[in-house]
C-alpha cells in the first residue's frame, strides 16, 4: 500500500484570513497533490494535472465526508 505524507505542526489556532493554507501531499515520497483550505471551502489539486483542481464548500465537504467517510475508532 502507498505511504502518504502530510506535514504540519501547530500547537495553537491561527485564523485563516484571505490567504489559503496549502498542504502538499506526497505518496511514497513523490508529489500526489495539494490540499488548499480557505474560509470558503477546500480545494484539491492533483499533482501533474492540467486541470485547475476540485473545489467544495464546507457544507459540501461535510456532506461528502458523512456519506463516504468511516467513523474514527
Amino acid at each position: 500500500m502507498a505511504k502518504h505524507t502530510v506535514d504540519l505542526r501547530i500547537d495553537h489556532e491561527i485564523p485563516i484570513g484571505n490567504v489559503d493554507v496549502e498542504f502538499p501531499v506526497k505518496t511514497d515520497g513523490k508529489a500526489f497533490g495539494r490540499l488548499q483550505v480557505s474560509k470558503g471551502g477546500v480545494d484539491w489539486m492533483p499533482a501533474r494535472s492540467h486541470r485547475s483542481g476540485y473545489w467544495l464548500t464546507w457544507t459540501e465537504f461535510a456532506d461528502l465526508i458523512k456519506e463516504h467517510g468511516r467513523p474514527k475508532q
